[in-house]
Parts: structure tokens; C-alpha cells; sequence
């Protein structure tokens, strides 16, 4: 069972818990205009060969599961 977590009236957050939160909403949500995206460009041939990756397995996985292979 879930525990309800008392509320108070000043909530003080550590350190860790803010960078965690910070960490987790710059994860999931959309970058800042003004901020560049990090990290090299992908070459078009490495992500076409990941695409043709995943639809193979996942038709692999799916004959499988309805009993085709």
C-alpha cells in the first residue's frame, strides 16, 4: 500500500531533490528556444539501418507471439 504524504505549509526541497526534478523535466520536456541541441548529427544510413532493426524484430517478436514461427 501507497503511504499519503503529509503536506506542510513550507515545502524545502534538498539539493538532490531539486536536481533530480531539474534533471527529469529537461529530460521530458521540450528544449528552451535559445539552447542548441547537444551531441553530433546521426548519418542518414545509421538510422535507416536502426528503422530496418526495429520493424525486423518486432516482426520476429510478432510472428512469434501468433504462432507463425
Amino acid at each position: 500500500m501507497v503511504a499519503p504524504i503529509p503536506r506542510t505549509d513550507d515545502p524545502s526541497r534538498s539539493r538532490r531533490h531539486r536536481h533530480a526534478h531539474h534533471w527529469v523535466a529537461g529530460t521530458l520536456l521540450r528544449p528552451r528556444a535559445g539552447r542548441a541541441m547537444s551531441g553530433p548529427p546521426v548519418a542518414a544510413w545509421k538510422a535507416w539501418l536502426f528503422a530496418g532493426w526495429v520493424i525486423a524484430a518486432t516482426s520476429v517478436y510478432a510472428a512469434t507471439m501468433t504462432g507463425l514461427l
